[in-house]
């Protein structure tokens, strides 16, 4: 997410222009036969931000479809339960039965997945409607009732023999589900009996879905009294909104907008730390007593077929370059004109005289973007469009709508959804770009996949995202190549502020969570055992470079992202990774952007480490991250010349 405030006119000039042209005789979905659905609708590009239409799911979320559906599927997972486990324990199902009872498996998620997500996504731009609260709860007992009694055919199948294995797993009509047999069969050692198994999903709906349900229910209640830049007298702010105003070019504004939320997170830091203990104990119980998984962040790395070594390897790699990090921040402060240089100031943008704050409109914003994808190659900006012409996109602002933006997806011939919170800035396009390459991976494995194999691994899942912003940041970098130094060095500073935060902050967070775990094994941590060790693992990235104003020790509070334990790293594999990536399309721009695609297109059919050689990145040699940091230092190099 870039963070600068430059007028790109002349961008904007040939963007217009441009998009205009691939505008023409569009119709959703012309070259994805299998997404292609006649309920999805051309919507017309205009600066009204849209809301997406989910109708080619269901009517509405009164529709009595949703739940004919899910009790369908429920009583097809009972039937499935008793068609097939006593012969898969018996190792008497041969390889095409086997293939049968795979498929039959993945078309039973395929039909609860459309349902539940139809109603998930719904409740998140409805939060204060009691009757899709409730819908969405029994939609989440249904699937935990679903998957309590699929959870036996994934465990089965880890637990057949060798024998069986190299015999009948083995044959080469399950080869297209080959790495899906794979990485079930990695899971043999740390399986409890399938009673516990189904026990633990039955809790989990109770428990630690629950918990990080009622924290994003909990969160979108803040409004904060609070006079902006722009404001004659004080309003009410959303939590976005204030978070947003850390990239305002006047300090004092910075500084109050951070106090102001980070003091609010501090007095609720008691709530936080209850619903986080709640999730670290149940899997330091769970995952570690019982399944044997130590370190804690092998359960994540497992789930994405990472190897512990080279996730650690990562680890220690960028925090020994968090020098860079500080380079960068020591060389803003001088060019701000900042001497106490706190977190307050990480993310604020460059200025000067010349430099003065643009708002975009979203067709603005969608047309840029849709430049940028179309100079890349043809038809992967053809696949982008598609996503805000059909309807797929929320971006409007509301106080019953959750914050942040993300892509979800429903699976094989359905076409993914992207939520945003817009506003405007640069920020927000670079935001689009991202979901917007979650959105093109998602749709090409809808397109290509089934179910199972659109289960995209972390180490995967943020390389589109990624290499979108990097095509858009490297546009815009070369557009203004030649315009006021100033200009162009606001610009590069927001990208490295961007990759900063995704690389450097992400880590720092991903090191908070490994030593938060590590102190929790002898019991729950109280909230300022939990700010202490925020604050240690902090001041390693901050170093001497920034400082830590009181109430920022709060900052893990307002985190989300550590409801899902030991997922943030992801951001920091896919950035570096990226980089690697996007290295090699510079050398070969010709055939790159094809094979890209079918890179994407393989969604979860192979391991991260052999879909990343289809590529030529070799994810356990360090000149993979080292080519990282040589991008970074370079663009670092730059600023200081400019």
């Amino acid at each position: 997410m870039l963070r600068s405030l430059i007028l790109f006119n002349l961008v904007l000039m040939i963007t217009n222009i441009n998009a205009g042209d691939s505008m023409k005789n569009f119709i959703c979905f012309k070259d994805y036969p299998n997404v292609a659905n006649s309920k999805i609708k051309q919507q017309t590009l205009t600066n009204k931000l849209p809301e997406w239409d989910l109708s080619f799911l269901y009517s509405n979320y009164n529709d009595k479809k949703i739940f004919a559906d899910l009790n369908l599927a429920e009583k097809g997972a009972l039937d499935f339960k008793k068609k097939y486990q006593a012969s898969l324990e018996k190792e008497s199902l041969n390889s095409k039965q086997v293939l049968k009872a795979i498929k039959e498996y993945e078309e039973l998620w395929q039909e609860a997945v459309l349902p539940a997500g139809y109603l998930s996504n719904t409740y998140n731009v409805n939060l204060e409607n009691e009757k899709l609260k409730a819908l969405n709860g029994k939609a989440e007992i249904i699937m935990a009732k679903i998957a309590k009694n699929l959870s036996f055919f994934e465990n089965t199948l880890a637990r057949t023999s060798d024998d069986y294995k190299r015999k009948v797993l083995a044959s080469k009509e399950l080869d297209t589900y080959r790495n899906f047999i794979n990485k079930v069969s990695e899971t043999k050692k740390h399986l409890l009996s399938n009673e516990l198994e189904e026990l633990i999903i039955e809790k989990d709906i109770n428990g630690s879905s629950a918990w990080s349900n009622f924290r994003k229910v909990f969160e979108s209640k803040y409004t904060f009294d609070f006079k902006g830049p722009d404001d004659k007298k004080e309003r009410k702010y959303s939590l976005t909104e204030l978070v947003n105003l850390l990239e305002n070019k006047d300090r004092k504004t910075r500084q109050d907008a951070a106090k102001t939320f980070l003091t609010k997170f501090g007095q609720d830091s008691y709530v936080y730390a209850h619903i986080y203990n709640s999730i670290i104990q149940d899997m330091v119980l769970i995952e570690k007593g019982r399944r044997g998984y130590d370190p804690m962040i092998a359960v994540r790395n497992q789930g994405s077929q990472l190897d512990n070594k080279i996730v650690s390897s990562m680890h220690k790699a960028i925090t020994k370059n968090f020098k860079l990090a500080q380079r960068y921040w020591k060389l803003k402060a001088k060019i701000l004109g900042i001497k106490d240089f706190n977190n307050a100031d990480v993310y604020a943008p460059y200025t000067s005289d010349k430099i003065k704050q643009k708002d975009y409109g979203y067709k603005e914003a969608m047309e840029m973007l849709q430049t940028t994808f179309d100079e890349f190659y043809g038809p992967f900006g053809a696949a982008f469009q598609n996503m805000y012409r059909c309807g797929l996109v929320h971006a409007t602002l509301s106080s019953n709508k959750r914050g942040g933006a993300y892509c979800d997806s429903f699976g094989k011939g359905k076409p993914p959804v992207v939520l945003i919170n817009y506003q405007g800035n640069v920020e927000d396009i670079s935001t689009i770009a991202h979901e917007g390459g979650h959105w093109i991976h998602f749709l090409l494995i809808a397109e290509n996949q089934g179910l199972i194999n659109s289960n995209v691994p972390m180490a995967t899942a943020e390389t589109a995202s990624v290499f979108n912003e990097m095509l858009l940041a490297s546009k815009l970098i070369k557009e203004n190549r030649n315009k006021d130094p100033q200009e162009l060095r606001a610009f590069i500073m927001g990208k490295l502020d961007r990759i900063i935060a995704t690389v450097f902050r992400q880590t720092a967070f991903s090191n908070f969570e490994q030593a938060v775990f590590k102190a929790s094994e002898n019991g729950p941590l109280t909230p300022e055992q939990f700010s202490d060790i925020f604050v240690q693992e902090y001041g390693k990235l901050f170093g001497n470079a920034v400082k830590m104003t009181p109430e920022f020790r709060y900052e893990w509070a307002r985190i989300p992202h550590f409801m899902r334990p030991f997922y943030v790293y992801a951001y920091a594999f896919g950035e570096l990774a990226t980089i690697a990536l996007y290295q090699d399309y510079l050398d070969n721009k010709k055939t790159f952007p094809q094979k890209y695609m079918d890179f994407l297109a393989l969604g979860s059919t192979l391991p991260p480490k052999e879909q990343f050689k289809t590529m030529g990145i070799d994810l356990e040699n360090q000149a993979t991250w080292n080519k990282g940091f040589k991008y970074i230092e370079s663009l670092i190099n730059e600023v200081e010349k400019l």
